[in-house]
């Protein structure tokens, strides 16, 4: 009986370290997914252009009802903000499109924003030079990025309303 409630002891305290990991804003980190986005939540900027310098960003979307945050590209066009994903298939992009209330963390501050997926082959072919430029350093007058046929998807960040 003692060593089974030993156990049971460590199983639990190994539970728990993981929930306050998981929770305690711990990540994401690289390719590792975290939980909870802490920061300073703020208004929206009305013109997201300063994220050009910026190469990464953490989104923050729900999985099975938790945080789950990863770290994802971002660019912006005309001052407005959108997320990309060179594969379609990954998880925060099935969460953003089952649920589209997302929360970001830019330079340790956080804005509550809606991502709205684009299938719009104009906005891909304006975005494609701009994410080839920031995350591959090829500049290019023009590229073929369209949103939905290729692997990649381009999402259109805007406040809650």
């Amino acid at each position: 009986m003692g060593r089974a409630l030993r156990f049971l002891r460590w199983v639990l305290l190994l539970v728990l370290v993981a929930l306050v990991v998981w929770f305690g804003g711990l990540g994401p980190y690289g390719f590792a997914p975290g939980g909870y986005l802490w920061g300073e939540v703020r208004e929206p900027p009305a013109d997201w252009s300063f994220t050009d310098a910026i190469p990464e960003i953490q989104l923050e979307t729900r999985l099975f009802g938790l945080p789950y945050s990863v770290t994802i590209w971002v660019m912006s066009q005309g001052g407005r903000l959108f997320l990309g994903a060179i594969e379609c298939d990954r998880v925060w992009v099935d969460q953003v499109k089952a649920d589209p209330e997302i929360r970001l963390r830019v330079d340790g501050r956080v804005y509550e924003m809606r991502a709205e997926i684009s299938t719009d082959r104009a906005l891909g072919a304006a975005l494609a030079p701009v994410l080839l430029h920031k995350y591959l350093g090829i500049a290019v007058d023009s590229a073929n990025w369209i949103p939905g046929e290729n692997t990649g998807c381009v999402f259109r960040v805007r406040p809650r309303a």
